[in-house]
């Protein structure tokens, strides 16, 4: 990963997701340059493949889960784009498995 996920000015949640990720995937995904200032968003990205993305929110989720919008460089149809109020292991297998493309 390009980042440390505990000097990102973000919610202690993600960067705990982040923190996780980064053992399972951090050759494989960064988080995006233009990630933005919203402190419980945080947008990620493939290393190689920049149109591959997943946002990771925790907007409107139940409290200790995270919502995650994925991103594809070529839309496929019944290719889930989005999902909700998944637990950090479900979260993370989710993120692992869109990164390992």
């Amino acid at each position: 990963m390009n980042a440390n996920p505990w000097s990102l000015p973000k919610h202690r949640a993600l960067r705990r997701l982040l923190v996780s990720l980064d053992a399972q995937v951090a050759e494989a995904c960064d988080v995006a340059p233009d990630d933005g200032a919203d402190p419980a968003i945080v947008t990620l990205r493939h290393a190689e493949l920049a149109d591959l993305r997943a946002h990771v929110y925790l907007h409107g989720q139940r409290p200790g889960t995270y919502g995650v919008f994925f991103e594809y460089p070529n839309p496929l149809p019944g290719i889930i784009e989005t999902e909700e109020n998944l637990p950090l292991p479900k979260a993370l297998a989710s993120l692992a498995l869109h990164f390992a493309a």
